[in-house]
């Protein structure tokens, strides 16, 4: 269940999850406790089109609706980077560092607010169109009493976390799909698919109710790391990078570690990150999202803008229409084609607004639903930040 635990896509405790997300969800590490799950900073969900998985959360509120029962679309497709927009990358996030640097701490939980999306080709075999299936959750992370045991709020104090789906839905991948989608009778469900590993679209799922808490880390690169300490961090770039790209002194001679990142390494090869360069580049993008405080966050931040094939994004727009800023970075190509992942700011505020993964090249087997400049992953975060309301 762990072969997926690198592409870091949703966090542990979001419930009833197909056997395959549910690899993707589990954040074990080699020799933790049981009572401690490493829970998964959630990155660009995972794009999954036939037996294929892609690696790759802001409510629809900015999302363009469309005519037609319950269908969204978040088109139009954007072209993937071609080269620097709007300066260097250290130029574009030097804004992004100093207001991450400059932002309050107004509160001990963290809150998060937002929506994730995977895309599928669905439909008939001649005439097929892509889907988003979309999830609306909200978290919240802090550190309390709580014994396990007991489910009572008194004991060891730990990092906990919290999470609610409030509703999930679908929407189609591009305005363009409408014409498929309604010559296929303008379904509104897809079953799942054994034949193709598809899972259904939207999932049944959501009450509204918060599930939690739940104890546990946080995945940090290479290694974990409890919810108390990230506040003591380094705020030192060359710092975070040892701790994110180093094995950690308890696992170096640990024989089941090394098998775990070799797995890892080989399942991540396979999904368009085949060098060092691109799985720093999947480390720390699915760090990004912790509750850091403002200089530790800076300090990802600049770690971000100096990896090795990482280019500028400025003057740009998320999927909702925000203004932003960012960094694109390219994946080899895969055998559902090349894609590129990009992570966008607000300049402003320096807060984390989208992880998007958008299509490059895509294979011959997906290109009748698929096409240079669609998003075909992402997650919108609408709200991040400190709070003084826990959920309990």
């Amino acid at each position: 269940m762990n072969e997926l635990d690198h592409l870091r896509t949703m966090r542990s405790e979001i419930p009833e999850r197909s056997p395959d997300e549910l690899a993707l969800s589990t954040g074990w590490r080699p020799g933790r406790r049981k009572s401690r799950p490493v829970r998964r900073p959630r990155t660009l969900p995972v794009v999954l089109s036939g037996v294929a998985a892609v690696a790759a959360a802001a409510l629809f509120l900015a999302l363009v609706v469309f005519p037609g029962p319950g269908t969204v679309t978040v088109g139009p497709a954007t072209d993937p980077s071609e080269s620097e927009v709007g300066g260097s990358v250290r130029e574009v996030m030097a804004p992004v560092i100093e207001a991450a640097r400059s932002r309050p701490v107004d509160g001990d939980v963290w809150h998060q607010r937002l929506t994730w999306a995977q895309a599928w080709g669905v439909g008939p075999e001649d005439d097929r169109y892509g889907v988003y299936r979309v999830y609306r959750t909200e978290e919240w992370s802090w550190t309390g009493e709580y014994d396990i045991d007991t489910n009572d709020f008194e004991g060891e104090e730990s990092g906990l976390s919290a999470q609610r789906t409030n509703e999930t839905t679908w929407a189609l991948v591009d305005e363009d799909h409408r014409a498929a989608w309604e010559r296929d009778g303008s379904p509104e469900y897809w079953p799942h698919d054994s034949e193709t590993g598809r899972v259904e679209i939207p999932t049944q799922e959501e009450d509204g109710e918060i599930t939690g808490p739940q104890p546990g880390g946080w995945g940090f690169g290479l290694g974990t790391v409890e919810h108390p300490d990230l506040r003591s961090l380094p705020s030192d770039p060359e710092l975070l990078e040892e701790m994110l790209f180093s094995v950690p002194e308890t696992e170096a001679e640990n024989s089941a570690h090394q098998d775990h990142l070799d797995n890892e390494y080989a399942v991540m090869a396979e999904n368009g990150y085949a060098d060092e360069g691109a799985r720093r580049f999947s480390y720390v993008s699915g760090a990004l999202s912790l509750p850091y405080p403002p200089e530790v966050r800076a300090g990802m931040y600049t770690v971000l803008a100096g990896l090795p094939g990482v280019r500028a994004l400025g003057g740009v727009t998320d999927l909702s229409g925000r203004d932003a800023v960012g960094v694109a970075y390219t994946l080899s190509p895969t055998a559902r084609g090349t894609f590129e992942e990009r992570i966008l700011f607000d300049s402003e505020t320096g807060g984390l607004l989208s992880l998007e993964q958008v299509v490059v090249e895509p294979a011959e087997s997906e290109s009748d639903w698929s096409e240079p400049g669609d998003v075909v992953g992402y997650t919108l975060y609408e709200e991040m930040g400190w709070t003084d309301d826990p959920p309990f």
